[in-house]
């Protein structure tokens, strides 16, 4: 892909302010102080192995890219082509295997992964999947499936926080009595709130939804549609 192009398509995504802003320095430190606040606040949940893990690494900044799935899935080849498409679909990934929040991401990812079996709709991979498929169908059956539009990016905070004390609360029992509620969500929102990355020489903080690349990211919005479905089931049983 034309280079220029590229930068062009994804500044175009990061002047949306409804999702990021540009901030004026790079902010890894501070995040790390604020995680350490939060490690320290709750030093009963976590045991000096974990404790240690989640603080002693070295930490890199987090880096914006798109990934091109429109052309990745029309051309079906290995290596693709574009040039300036008229209409090209991009997919914000935000990629940060050594940020400040990455290990406490995959720690909480470890805690909460255990509810997801309870959200009925839950499809572990694909053999999971074809082991919810009837024996036999009728012949005029037909299979659809639905998505949500850039789902990791548009889970408000609030709602995400909602869902996750929802499940905790439903199913206290999947979790160690040592991870309490606020220590959960106090980690949780840390990881929310504090999702910085750079882009082309700028620092930016992404303030809606979660980043499609940290750990934690598919079990959260796991547990967010399973809290809508939940819902939507009450609204239509009355």
């Amino acid at each position: 892909m034309d280079s220029d192009y590229y930068r062009i398509k994804v500044e175009e995504q990061l002047n949306d302010s409804t999702f990021y802003s540009e901030i004026p320095d790079n902010i890894d430190h501070l995040v790390k102080r604020r995680m350490n606040t939060v490690l320290n606040k709750y030093t009963t949940a976590t045991t000096e192995k974990e404790y240690d893990y989640l603080k002693n690494f070295e930490r890199k900044t987090s880096n914006f890219f798109m990934e091109i799935q429109s052309a990745i899935n029309s051309q079906k080849n290995e290596y693709i082509k574009v040039q300036h498409p008229t209409v090209l679909k991009l997919r914000p990934i935000i990629a940060g295997p050594a940020c400040p929040t990455h290990r406490l991401s995959n720690f909480l990812d470890i805690i909460l992964k255990p509810l997801c079996k309870y959200v009925p709709s839950y499809i572990r991979d694909d053999i999971d999947f074809l082991s919810h498929l009837p024996k036999i169908a009728p012949v005029h059956a037909r299979l659809v499936s639905f998505d949500v539009t850039s789902l990791y990016t548009n889970i408000p905070h609030d709602l995400g926080i909602e869902a996750i004390q929802y499940w905790i609360a439903k199913h206290r029992d999947a979790i160690p009595n040592r991870f309490t509620v606020d220590f959960i969500l106090d980690s949780t929102k840390l990881i929310l709130e504090n999702n910085s990355f750079y882009f082309n020489g700028k620092n930016y903080l992404q303030h809606r939804g979660t980043a499609m690349g940290t750990k934690f990211a598919p079990t959260y919005a796991t547990l967010v549609m399973g809290f809508l479905e939940q819902r939507l089931y009450q609204e239509v049983e009355k």
